[in-house]
């Protein structure tokens, strides 16, 4: 079973350990994504619920007993109207419900038969188990302030818990967002390369809460981001809404709600896909209303190894706008208006502000792959 884990892991959740309190009396969960440590204290004859497995034991001796469970039925039962299918000796109805003959008459299968897994040591001890659970993190962005939640799901109910964290792990697939949640305010520390929100002891945990962990004072800036398709012509697109942000701080990613004020009221107005965070980055909220562009090849050469593009930009619009550029050892970029912001062997930025009708005059070359 030890070899599930990576070195990383576990090394991980030994340095864990190390930031409790020296006194502890309780289950100690430790969370990653997509699946669980759980260390607790059992006795001989732990029966290992539907997805556990032993990592590791104080015990000197241990071992998994499977033993098969006798099923449980209601008699007398009496069988309902409806339709039914056969399936070996069970008559099964429509909602899922089971049906057996017995020797005592018809019964209801209340239990079927199941495989239990005992987990038999020679003294009670100490157990690390893999389990099933993890957590998703996920964000509000209301004006100037972010704020972080956490959405709990665990095997147990009640228990320590911390959540370890490493850039791209994270799966940003959550569907829902608690307007109301409880207030964690995690310690944050770092071990074995991973960020490690130690949120303490918890209960309710199996109801899948949400936390409220912080909120942050960001630097915003909202913009309409065009990636220039230099290559061929095409007509009128809408740019990206993109929403610009400096936390000060590293984030992992997660889905952020995007609040704007309508009459009067904070409402959430997009979903945005956020990154891992390095204390700044951006997020792509959707299509943008404000902006609309297309491009115009009027010449393209290729010569010495390189291609050489001239094009005109067609804006119109109001707002913010920036232009990207990207291309293999791009060189001698000119433009007719807007201001170069970056400037790289392979990367280029153009931002401009867009009110009514525009045109841009572009010129650049690049190498040939």
């Amino acid at each position: 079973m030890v070899k599930r884990f990576s070195n990383v892991l576990l090394v991980m959740f030994v340095l864990s350990i190390y930031l409790l309190p020296t006194v502890l009396q309780a289950d100690i969960l430790v969370l990653f994504n997509s699946n669980g440590l759980l260390y607790k204290t059992v006795d001989d004859g732990f029966v290992l619920p539907d997805g556990w497995e032993v990592v590791l034991t104080t015990a000197q001796k241990w071992y998994v007993e499977t033993r098969q469970v006798q099923p449980k039925y209601q008699i007398p039962a009496e069988l309902p109207l409806g339709t039914y299918r056969m399936v070996g000796e069970k008559l099964i109805a429509e909602d899922g419900q089971a049906y057996v003959n017995t020797p005592f008459g018809l019964a209801k299968v209340v239990e079927d038969w199941k495989a239990e897994r005992i987990l038999r040591m020679n003294s009670p001890s100490d157990v690390l188990f893999n389990v099933p659970g993890g957590y998703k993190i996920y964000y509000t962005l209301k004006n100037n302030v972010l704020e972080q939640f956490f959405a709990i799901d665990s095997p147990v109910d009640k228990a320590y818990v911390i959540l370890s964290t490493a850039p791209g792990e994270q799966q940003i697939t959550y569907s829902k967002v608690a307007m109301v949640a409880e207030s964690a305010m995690a310690e944050e520390y770092g071990a074995a390369g991973r960020k490690i929100f130690v949120l303490g002891n918890l209960e309710g945990l199996k109801r899948g809460i949400h936390l409220k962990n912080k909120s942050l004072q960001v630097t915003r800036r909202d913009v309409n981001f065009i990636r220039l398709s230099y290559s061929y012509s095409y007509d009128w697109r809408p740019a990206d809404y993109v929403v610009e942000i400096k936390t000060g701080e590293e984030l992992p990613a997660g889905e952020v709600y995007v609040f704007s004020e309508i009459l009067g009221n904070s409402i959430p107005i997009g979903l945005a896909r956020m990154p891992d965070i390095n204390k700044e980055g951006s997020l792509t909220v959707s299509k943008s209303w404000q902006v609309y562009h297309s491009w115009n090849l009027t010449k393209t050469t290729k010569a010495g190894g390189r291609v050489y593009i001239t094009g005109e930009l067609n804006l119109k619009g109001n707002g913010l706008t920036k232009v990207q550029i990207y291309a293999k050892g791009l060189s001698n970029l000119t433009v007719s208006g807007g201001t170069v912001t970056k400037s790289t062997a392979d990367l280029a930025e153009i931002e401009l502000s867009v009110s009514g009708v525009a045109k841009v005059q572009i010129s650049f070359n690049y190498l040939i792959e």
